[in-house]
């Protein structure tokens, strides 16, 4: 066979060849590629093991979403945060997304404010409808624990009852935005009366205050942009980065995360390169026969990821391919987004089997 000489010319390991080779067997026997497709990914999920992974929470005051769009997308997919808190996002909060999340928002009290909290689509939210302006909750779920995210933007000239909240204050709370009040002790230089206010409305209300590692206004020392819980184990970190005038905070929380599959502690980069090489003619004639259209609708590895877990080959692949995927969103080039999506689920079941076939062999 072709692709056993192809092996021998690799100068494969013995071990490596017994794993090609079994993967090979399985995808010249199967009688479709649906079938075969098919029978890898269920494959994958008794082989690879699951592993929680800390919920991270975004929250940034953009100046503007249709200025800092891009800028968002990188760096949520830089600290892979799987909530973001959007203040100050103005009309055009819904001229663009981010991919792969949900977005929830709430209209402010003038041109340039209102709040948006995404959330990724591997969780589960819920809006709670309210009519405070400025103002998002969001129930999360699909969670070691569910969890209630408030949003808050609050611009120098609002009038806010901070009492209005009190009653959608839950067990497990985040409250997060820009709210435009100092307090020497929440490092600011100064403290003002908004500050003196909300310190004691969260001690009322049982709740701690989140530290982060600086203060979050570009144009002075003070750290406007807060975050407040009655959840243990929360750490902030202040990140200079973008071109807003208040730097982004990330939330890491330790206590409460997710469940990803397929997570895979090594990697064998020959075995998938050569997986990719060996069934290379196959997809090219593929896409000779039927449209990229035809070929991604047609594809069983399009269909949804479980909503309780993340595929770990898409959250690593997303790296490279979101770059991709957000120029062919950007400029409307519907070749490149569909291409892109077919690539990614491809790419995505093989590196899964090749690994789970590893493992299998690892543990005889």
């Amino acid at each position: 066979m072709q692709s056993l000489t192809q092996l021998e010319k690799w100068n494969f390991a013995e071990k490596d060849k017994e794993f090609t080779r079994n993967i090979l067997d399985e995808w010249y026997s199967g009688s479709t590629l649906s079938s075969v497709l098919q029978q890898w990914e269920e494959q994958n999920n008794k082989y690879l093991p699951s592993e929680k992974v800390p919920l991270n929470i975004l929250c940034y005051n953009v100046e503007g979403w249709g200025t800092r769009y891009l800028e968002v997308v990188d760096l949520v997919y830089k600290i892979d945060a799987s909530i973001s808190v959007l203040t100050e996002v103005g009309e055009l909060w819904n001229k663009f997304t981010i991919p792969n999340f949900n977005t929830f928002h709430q209209q402010g009290t003038n041109r340039s404010g209102g709040v948006c909290v995404s959330v990724g689509k591997h969780l589960r939210a819920t809006q709670i409808q309210l009519e405070i302006e400025n103002t998002v909750i969001v129930d999360v779920f699909n969670l070691s624990d569910p969890i209630r995210i408030i949003g808050i933007y609050w611009p120098q000239g609002q009038g806010r009852n901070l009492d209005d909240l009190s009653p959608y204050i839950t067990q497990e709370t985040i409250i997060t935005g820009d709210f435009n009040a100092s307090l020497e002790e929440w490092n600011s230089t100064a403290s003002d009366k908004r500050g003196k206010i909300l310190k004691e409305w969260i001690e009322k209300n049982n709740l701690t205050y989140i530290p982060s590692s600086s203060h979050s206004s570009k144009r002075s020392k003070r750290n406007i942009d807060l975050t407040f819980s009655n959840i243990d184990g929360i750490n902030a970190e202040t990140m200079f980065f973008g071109t807003s005038d208040h730097w982004p905070i990330v939330m890491t929380c330790e206590n409460i995360g997710y469940e990803i599959r397929n997570f895979f502690p090594h990697v064998r980069w020959h075995i998938f390169e050569g997986m990719l090489a060996l069934l290379q003619e196959f997809w090219i004639k593929e896409q000779i026969i039927t449209s990229v259209d035809e070929w991604y609708n047609n594809y069983p590895g399009r269909q949804e990821f479980s909503k309780t877990r993340v595929n770990a080959s898409k959250v690593t692949f997303i790296r490279v391919y979101g770059r991709f995927w957000r120029i062919g969103r950007v400029n409307g080039n519907i070749l490149i987004f569909n291409s892109m999506k077919t690539l990614e689920n491809f790419v995505s079941i093989i590196f899964n089997h090749v690994n789970g076939v590893m493992t299998s062999f690892d543990s005889v």
